[in-house]
């Protein structure tokens, strides 16, 4: 699957994707979930919680496509509420994913150049505010208020040979 796939799917998943969406996105793919494993216990601890609200959560599907290079997917939280096995065989996903999926910032460049391009043609409306992202990042990236009202994110990103959907 190409970027372009993958931003198009989005969009057509999430109709008010928003530059910040874009970024992020393009970061995950690029970082993985690393950045959220500092302390084992305590994002156990969360994610149980967060899937125990994700029932709110608007899915696009229970996998989203994150890397051209398929190896990340977006686990949503709301496909898994109820089901504590499902829940603890993500967390093991994600712990097994952090520790061993290695970031590619040699690619962030590039995915964000063709990230632009899309966005000048795709979301015309979007391209300034993401050539102003790219040009000062956001660390750590953050969805756009947009999103966030009216998806609910609720997701892990972990390798995607560690999880099929159901």
């Amino acid at each position: 699957m190409h970027l372009i796939d993958i931003l198009n799917w989005h969009l057509g998943h999430y109709p008010l994707l928003k530059a910040e969406d874009i970024y992020k996105l393009i970061f995950q793919g690029v970082f993985g979930p690393g950045h959220l494993l500092i302390d084992k216990k305590k994002e156990q601890e969360n994610l149980y919680r967060e899937v125990a609200l994700a029932v709110s959560a608007k899915i696009g599907a229970e996998v989203e496509p994150v890397d051209p290079d398929g190896l990340l997917v977006r686990v949503n939280l709301a496909s898994i509420v109820g089901s504590v096995t499902k829940t603890e065989r993500l967390f093991q996903a994600l712990v097994y994913t952090a520790q061993n999926f290695t970031p590619q910032p040699e690619l962030l460049t590039s995915r964000l150049h063709t990230a632009l391009k899309w966005c000048q043609s795709a979301l015309p409306q979007e391209a300034k505010r993401f050539q102003t992202i790219i040009a000062q990042p956001q660390h750590p990236p953050r969805h756009s208020t947009t999103y966030v009202e009216n998806y609910h994110p609720a997701y892990r990103v972990v390798l995607s040979r560690l999880w099929s959907p159901a």
